[in-house]
């Protein structure tokens, strides 16, 4: 007992901390956690200021759950956070030799693991269409909300990421979501930040490939051996990367010719056809720096190898009036055979674009035809129809609601002078200005000045809008509107009483 006392008091003496005998400490221990929370297998320091962890440490418990631990001298303790540690007290437990004292360093929080998976809405995005990237966060399978993430993207391969979009939190489901809008393709993954409850992660990689838009204009007929151009654009603009024309024949495409870089991101290609007939071409890039394969839409181009004019049959003539009808020129009959309609139809459109008016499609006509003059009402009607007839192209114009619906070929006053039936003279002018038609007649009607088709006269002093067997390409009536017989007979039911006829010289 004595021996006891004396051991005792050597032990006070000498300032060293005796846990677990109560009865004989002179003051309790002091002990502090280099950290007070990390992951299953984390070390951690405790430090004891007056202990003697080399002699008396027995335990080292993480919420009651015994720890590996190492002394390393008598005031410092390593202890690796065992497996099924949860959170709670952490503790050690020594022993003088009589009994256990187990003293707590205070409260260290066990880091759960977590899991993420990424997923994509569409693993294809055609630019420039927004993509819906997710990510769930899990731990032991339940959500963990209130975790930090970033957004990262890498170049497929390079191994380098990089930090994208905002910071954002998980949502009570455990989910977090960026919009993107990719101009190239690019692997994405979303990297949660640790807290003290939950480690950090990574998410599962998702790739968003991008497929690039490419548009195109080429010109529907174009004659053969003749160079024409097929033009295009794609977007992204800053996008790279060869550009083919390429041409559908035996089942398959074909490359034609490497488009050339007019601008950033757009590029022309210049062929020729060989032959007659129709030939399908679009624009196409193959997969190219980040960028998937993409093409345009096709295009129809027909080839023409004549100068076609009236007599002529054929495929291409048939394209000549598809073409003429879509600009509202008076074809009449589209059925491949370039008549007399035909002919007043190319006069007309000759005389819109300026060129010589012969009726004839030569080079330069197909040429205009592809890239044409538009003529426009000067006088365009909300809602009714009209009629505009130009005194310098020699053409009536049709209107309904302000759009062009006809062009007809047609022949005014030719200015010279003339004797009429009484001996007086005249000379041969269309008046200018705004009119109606006042009344029609029906069939052929003699006239003192001759013989008119169906007329409808737009005042009462006798001019008309009517036909005639002959309507050159230039000015010869003796004031009224020329149209030729065929064309009256399509245009006369337009021609009501009261319809508005302008009549000017641009």
């Amino acid at each position: 007992m004595i021996r006891s006392a004396v051991r005792a008091a050597v032990v006070a003496m000498c300032g060293v901390l005796v846990l677990g005998v109560a009865a004989t400490s002179s003051q309790a221990a002091g002990l502090t956690m280099s950290r007070n929370y990390g992951p299953v297998g984390v070390t951690v320091t405790i430090t004891g200021t007056g202990t003697t962890f080399t002699t008396n440490a027995k335990h080292v418990l993480f919420n009651n759950v015994d720890a590996k631990f190492t002394a390393r001298d008598d005031e410092h303790l390593d202890a690796v956070v065992p497996q099924t540690a949860t959170t709670g007290p952490l503790s050690v437990v020594t022993n003088d030799g009589t009994s256990d004292t187990k003293t707590s360093a205070g409260t260290f929080t066990v880091q759960q693991p977590t899991t993420a998976a990424m997923t994509a809405a569409a693993p294809v995005a055609v630019f420039p269409h927004a993509v819906t990237l997710r990510a769930v966060l899990k731990s032991g399978g339940s959500a963990v909300a209130g975790q930090s993430a970033r957004l990262q993207r890498s170049v497929p391969g390079s191994g380098l990421w990089r930090g994208i979009g905002n910071l954002k939190s998980t949502g009570s489901a455990g989910g977090v979501a960026w919009q993107i809008t990719p101009r190239r393709t690019y692997v994405y993954r979303a990297v949660f930040r640790a807290t003290h409850e939950h480690l950090g992660t990574t998410s599962t990689r998702v790739k968003v490939a991008v497929r690039p838009v490419i548009s195109r204009s080429a010109p529907s007929v174009a004659p053969i051996l003749t160079a024409f151009r097929v033009t295009g654009s794609i977007h992204p603009a800053e996008a790279t990367g060869p550009i083919y024309l390429v041409r559908w024949s035996n089942g398959a495409w074909h490359r034609v010719v490497r488009a050339k870089r007019t601008s950033a991101g757009h590029y022309a290609a210049t062929t020729s056809l060989a032959a007659t007939g129709r030939f399908v071409f679009r624009l196409q890039r193959p997969a190219h720096a980040g960028l998937l394969r993409a093409a345009s839409s096709t295009v129809q181009v027909t080839g023409v190898h004549r100068t076609l004019q009236q007599g002529d049959s054929g495929s291409d003539v048939l394209a000549l009036q598809r073409r003429l009808h879509a600009l509202h020129y008076d074809v009449g009959a589209v059925n491949g055979s370039f008549g007399f309609d035909t002919m007043h139809a190319v006069t007309a459109f000759e005389k819109v674009q300026s060129i010589h008016r012969d009726g004839i499609v030569g080079p330069t006509v197909w040429r205009r035809l592809v890239a044409p003059r538009v003529p426009r009402l000067l006088h365009p009607f909300a809602t009714a129809a009209g009629v505009e007839v130009d005194l310098t192209h020699q053409v009536l114009l049709y209107g309904v609601g302000g759009h062009i619906r006809r062009i007809l070929d047609a022949s005014t006053g030719g200015g010279y002078t003339y004797t009429s039936s009484d001996g007086s003279t005249h000379q041969a002018i269309t008046p200018t200005g705004h009119f109606s038609v006042v009344y029609k007649r029906d069939g052929w009607v003699t006239a003192p000045l001759g013989t008119l088709y169906r007329p409808a006269y737009f005042n009462y002093d006798g001019y008309a809008i009517h036909g005639e067997g002959a309507v050159p390409n230039y000015p010869a009536s003796h004031g009224c509107v020329r149209i030729t017989v065929p064309a009256m007979d399509r245009f006369n039911s337009k021609l009501v009483v009261g319809l508005s006829v302008w009549i000017y010289r641009p």
